[in-house]
């Protein structure tokens, strides 16, 4: 992020009656920002390892339960700290920036394109405001200024300015863009956090439940599954609640399968909105609505390290229904096509198409170490040596 200077100005009234008597009214302030939609704390550690006395500092949109923090309390006498040149660790989430920033559409001149117009502006604007303005460009090394729509489109390229100055849209551009604005009590917490290590709260939250939560084995799932498929919310919130404080790593994958069959459900519930079930939220990284498909669940098992046989196993018995009637998906792709029995029953044969043919991988051939050869060759010498010097009772090795 860059701090840029923002100059915006407007004509005073009696101008707009007559246009002669002209004088500028002018407004500076400084905007610390980012065109575009860059998210510039998008990198965050995903591994954390809790030492004796460890203090955090939690930015916005972390969802930590403070009462969960109890256990590491304990065991590491760790604690949060609200100064965060205190913190050992600092954490975020994937909502962080969003919610340190927020957006507007700017415009922008070139800088040096503005210096010449106050150059000519010069004899029609306030003494004082103009210093301050040539005061603040003297020291400003960016190429651009931000400005508004009025003070481009009907200031700097106004035709009855009564000095010779021509703006060249088609160089400089005449249109507005999406500008992301640091929040003015965030400036001081973004330049210390910038160049330091960031942990992700998922990092954390792996350790807030402890290896004794439950974890959430296929027999649990299949008791989950028939709380949400009751009519009774209250179901509904108790499954939510096993979801919320089980073993979250141990549970990875049938915590997305039960977000992939139920997220309307628990979309539709107010449990959603607490502090635990926000956690597991942020941990799996799931969006508004929560919406959970096979890639979705794939991807996942892939931030998570969780790609087993075993796993995919599962995913296809659950929903491998979705591969067989819409075909390919990103990380599942269609190898072998058969008919229905009633076309194989006709032929009389059995039939296959491959759409994908098997990859070919290169094993290396096991080297032979020479040092076995060497060792064989040398064993007859080192006896000969024994040998002849048994009579002096000299051995050399």
């Amino acid at each position: 992020m860059e701090n840029y200077l923002k100059i915006t100005m407007a004509f005073n009234d009696k101008f707009y009656d007559d246009h002669k008597d002209l004088n500028l009214l002018s407004q500076i302030e400084f905007c610390t920002g980012v065109f575009g939609y860059n998210n510039t704390l998008s990198v965050f550690e995903t591994v954390y390892t809790p030492s004796l006395n460890d203090k955090l500092f939690f930015l916005k949109g972390v969802t930590i339960p403070r009462v969960k923090m109890k256990n590491l309390a304990v065991d590491y006498k760790i604690k949060t700290v609200r100064d965060i040149n205190e913190a050992t660790h600092i954490f975020g989430s994937n909502t962080t920036f969003d919610k340190i920033t927020d957006f507007s559409y700017e415009y922008k001149i070139a800088t040096e394109e503005f210096k010449a117009f106050m150059l000519l502006a010069k004899d029609y604007m306030d003494v004082f405001k103009f210093e301050r303005i040539q005061t603040a460009l003297e020291f400003y090394t960016l190429p651009q200024i931000l400005t508004d729509h009025n003070t481009l489109h009907n200031v700097i390229s106004n035709k009855d300015l009564p000095f010779d100055y021509t703006y060249d849209f088609e160089k400089y551009g005449r249109y507005s863009e999406r500008f992301v604005l640091l929040d003015d009590d965030q400036k001081e917490n973004y330049e210390l956090i910038i160049n330091k290590i960031l942990y992700d709260e998922s990092a954390l939250l792996l350790h807030l439940n402890g290896d004794a939560a439950i974890e959430i084995d296929n027999e649990m799932f299949e008791s989950l599954n028939e709380m949400f498929a009751s009519s009774d919310r209250d179901n509904w919130t108790l499954a939510m609640e096993i979801m919320a404080n089980c073993h979250y790593d141990k549970s990875l994958l049938y915590l997305e399968l039960l977000f992939c069959d139920h997220s309307y459900k628990i979309n539709d519930t107010k449990i959603k909105n607490h502090v635990n079930f926000k956690s597991l939220v942020n941990f799996l990284g799931k969006s508004h609505g929560y919406s959970t498909n096979v890639d979705n669940i794939m991807s996942s098992l892939k931030k998570h390290n969780k790609f087993t046989k075993e796993n995919l196993d599962i995913i296809l018995k659950l929903h491998g229904d979705v591969i067989q009637n819409q075909g390919d998906t990103t990380y599942f792709k269609v190898k072998v096509i058969t008919v229905d029995s009633e076309v194989l029953a006709i032929m009389k044969e059995d039939y296959t198409y491959t759409m994908i043919e098997d990859p070919t991988f290169e094993v290396a051939s096991p080297e032979i170490e020479e040092v076995v050869m060497i060792e064989e060759e040398i064993v007859p010498e080192i006896i000969k040596i024994e040998v002849q010097d048994e009579s002096t009772n000299y051995y050399p090795f």
